[in-house]
């Protein structure tokens, strides 16, 4: 019988949600109610990609000089952040660095203002 193989970065943003899921406090009696859906399942990852200015970005998020991000409501799609939601941020490799929860969506026309905190990051 062969073990399947999984893949690295898939471990990596398990090890790291294994983590930061308590520093984002999602379930606050987990002794009378057990785990909640959301404090099993991961959120879903993204990056600011490969280029210098997604390593820029990822700089700016983490140092605290960056809390929103804005685009077109053509780039979000059909689902808008909802405040409350988080996601974590991975460095263009794939590796997670911050667990982030939006806190507030701004839609103003065709623009989208994100407002977010981090978490919990990567020590």
């Amino acid at each position: 019988m062969t073990v399947p193989e999984t893949d690295p970065l898939e471990e990596a943003v398990r090890a790291f949600w294994d983590v930061a899921r308590f520093h984002a406090r999602l379930n606050v009696a987990p002794s009378y109610f057990g785990p909640t859906t959301l404090e099993v399942v991961p959120p879903p990852t993204w990056s600011f990609g490969e280029e210098p200015e997604g390593e820029r970005l990822l700089v700016e998020v983490l140092s605290g000089a960056r809390t929103s991000l804005e685009g077109s409501v053509e780039e979000y799609g059909e689902e808008l952040p909802v405040p409350g939601s988080l996601s974590i941020l991975t460095d263009s490799a794939g590796h997670p660095v911050a667990l982030l929860e939006v806190t507030d969506v701004v839609v103003d026309g065709g623009r989208v203002v994100e407002h977010f905190r981090v978490v919990h990051q990567e020590s």
